[in-house]
């Protein structure tokens, strides 16, 4: 027996302990599941079960992404799904223990340093506006909508978001407000329609670009820097009435939630009011590998209880919530994304966005789409509160 059939006969013994297995016969290969689903696929390098034995299944998504293997497209969620839910997602103890450490020990990881902060903003979101563009609504929400009805189209859970988001942080006629990690301007551009005067502030120069542009378009009083929050809270205490953070919070890091709240206080006014916006409850005690090296470099959701419980340490009061949104909301959310990615992919140039891109992104579409359906992962909102000294 070769080295590869002894790595494939391993794998399928992994697979059998989760009531799923690999079969083939005539060079055809399909998943199978005690269920009775079967997703057939291609097997075009068979080093893909080495890779599987030794690296867990970062080698799982790598091997889709690398051509190692293929499946049709729109099965990528659904046989991430079904794998998810047999708790095929788990590292490996030894997976496990390997990047656990270079999560901790890498440079990416330290987003303490703001050059790295950079560096990791910079390789999702400067990749191009053309790219977010082709997926996202027309408002350029980058975060979960919320589907009060599950016919809503993506633009309308989208809307709901933003205006329930704002109607939490109780705004008022001339209140200044800042959005922390505003992306390309929707929030901010939307609480300027409400009377007030608003910053945008994020490290993605295409995004601050193309914010300001927007903004323009629609003579909107909201200006947008592009600065580290950290820099920015120096000179700037008690200078806000209100302060919003979306999808903000997991990608300071988790060395760095009470820092993010400790500057979230300072630039509040004294009885002021921010709203956070978070992925909560990943399950597993490391981010998940395949997305934290590919797609979110030094990326770290927290548990609801971490991000209330820095909150309060940080000197800040919880006034509302926590409000969570399940997690069939994002998973209704990134099958918008996806299926949209993959009709307007042909749009897109194919030397900044070849083949292998098209991967990686249907990889990461589907992954967290599968994710988001299965692990118990949700949205949760919190209302917080600088109290009024004295």
């Amino acid at each position: 027996m070769g080295p590869n059939r002894i790595f494939r006969s391993i794998i399928r013994q992994y697979f059998r302990l989760h009531g799923a297995d690999i079969v083939w016969g005539g060079g055809a290969y399909k998943f199978t599941f005690d269920t009775g689903e079967e997703f057939p696929f291609e097997l075009k390098d068979p080093s893909l079960f080495r890779d599987m034995a030794v690296h867990g299944s970062i080698a799982f998504a790598e091997g889709f992404v690398d051509g190692k293997w293929d499946i049709d497209f729109d099965q990528m969620e659904p046989l991430q799904r079904h794998m998810m839910a047999r708790g095929m997602a788990r590292p490996l103890p030894h997976n496990f223990l390997y990047h656990k450490a270079r999560q901790t020990f890498s440079r990416t990881g330290r987003t303490g340093d703001a050059e790295a902060s950079r560096s990791n903003s910079a390789h999702h979101y400067d990749r191009g506006n053309d790219l977010f563009a082709s997926f996202l609504d027309e408002g350029m929400n980058y975060s979960c909508g919320f589907f009060d009805d599950p016919e809503w189209d993506l633009a309308t859970a989208q809307r709901r978001k933003v205006d329930l988001t704002l109607e939490r942080l109780q705004l008022f006629e001339g209140a200044r407000v800042l959005d922390i990690g505003c992306g390309w301007g929707n929030v901010a551009i939307e609480a300027s329609r409400r009377g007030c005067d608003v910053t945008g502030i994020n490290l993605a120069a295409e995004q601050i670009e193309l914010a300001r542009s927007r903004a323009e378009l629609a003579q909107a009083k909201a200006r947008f820097v592009l600065a580290d929050y950290r820099d920015f809270a120096r000179d700037r205490e008690a200078s806000f009435d209100r302060i919003v953070s979306i999808g903000m919070i997991e990608h300071v890091g988790r060395r760095q939630h009470r820092v993010f709240f400790d500057r979230v206080r300072r630039m509040l006014k004294p009885g002021g009011l921010a709203v956070v916006h978070s992925i909560v409850d990943w399950p597993y005690g490391i981010n998940e590998p395949w997305l934290e090296r590919y797609i979110f470099p030094g990326s770290y959701a927290p548990r609801l209880k971490e991000m209330v419980d820095c909150a309060n340490a940080a000197g800040l009061r919880t006034v509302g919530g926590p409000y969570r949104h399940d997690g069939a909301n994002y998973a209704a959310t990134l099958g918008h994304w996806r299926k949209r990615f993959l009709a307007n992919y042909d749009t897109l140039d194919p030397a900044r966005y070849p083949e292998r891109f098209r991967r990686l992104w249907v990889a990461y579409l589907a992954g967290c789409e599968a994710a988001f359906g299965t692990l118990g992962l949700h949205n949760a909102q919190v209302v917080y509160q600088r109290p009024v000294e004295g």
